[in-house]
């Protein structure tokens, strides 16, 4: 997509000690600074809309731009093919593994209930040994498939959200939904987090169109706007605040 007239706004500091900056440009105007610290955001999409890319990037831009160690948990990429997409951008993931800030940690679907058992194992393991400060999970649509009834769906969501929240980090998730619409048929678990953020990814013509818009974001003043975005070879995603998306969502 082709944007005119590209106005990225300074990445603004924290407004204080609790908020917890994306460092992704032009986003954390639209966040009034960032989310709040040790918070759960839900990052919705469509397949291809940028959901890894976007979690990636947040823990990326924590390690070198805030000093803040991440760890990106997933159910569904292998950590080479994640690692080999994410070096389109530049980020090297395996030196930061090196440099003991940033882990990535996979769990296949016969692990998932030790996960839970285990009050978050290898995951509690590793927010010590580094000192995480930033974790995305990829992703909660995929957690939810790995058990067998919709009450072991729903159980095991809401013991997850309860990790999360004794573990004092702050946590990005990802899952499917095309739309606010399809949103509804996400189990209810976008109520469960603090901030829901939709990514599109319609056609417009013979191609695709970028936007983003904050759906939810408790506790925090935040854009209504839906805004283009982009992704920027070597950089990562960059949002435009000031620009307008002239298609329907």
């Amino acid at each position: 997509m082709a944007i005119k007239n590209k106005k990225i706004a300074k990445e603004p500091a924290p407004l204080n000690p609790d908020r917890v900056p994306t460092g992704i440009p032009g986003l954390d105007d639209l966040l009034s600074g960032g989310f709040e610290k040790e918070s759960n955001v839900l990052v919705m999409g469509g397949p291809g809309s940028g959901k890894t890319t976007f979690l990636v990037q947040f823990l990326i831009n924590g390690v070198l731009k805030y000093k803040e160690p991440g760890i990106f948990l997933t159910f569904e990429e292998p950590q080479e093919t994640i690692v080999k997409h994410m070096g389109n951008f530049g980020w090297d993931l395996d030196q930061l593994e090196e440099d003991g800030m940033f882990t990535i940690i996979t769990y296949k679907p016969h692990e998932v209930k030790k996960l839970l058992d285990e009050g978050g194992g290898m995951i509690w393991d590793s927010i010590h040994s580094i000192g995480a400060k930033r974790l995305a999970v990829d992703s909660l649509s995929t957690y939810a498939m790995l058990f067998d009834t919709n009450y072991q769906m729903r159980e095991s969501q809401l013991l997850l959200f309860d990790l999360l929240r004794k573990w004092d980090i702050t946590t990005l998730l990802s899952g499917e939904a095309k739309n606010a619409s399809a949103l509804k048929q996400f189990t209810g678990m976008e109520y469960l987090t603090d901030g829901v953020i939709l990514l599109h990814h319609p056609r417009q013509g013979n191609t695709r169109i970028r936007a983003l818009e904050i759906l939810k974001l408790r506790g925090i003043g935040h854009s209504q706007k839906i805004c283009p975005f982009e992704f920027i070879e070597g950089k990562g995603i960059e949002v435009y605040p000031e620009e307008d998306v002239f298609s329907e969502m």
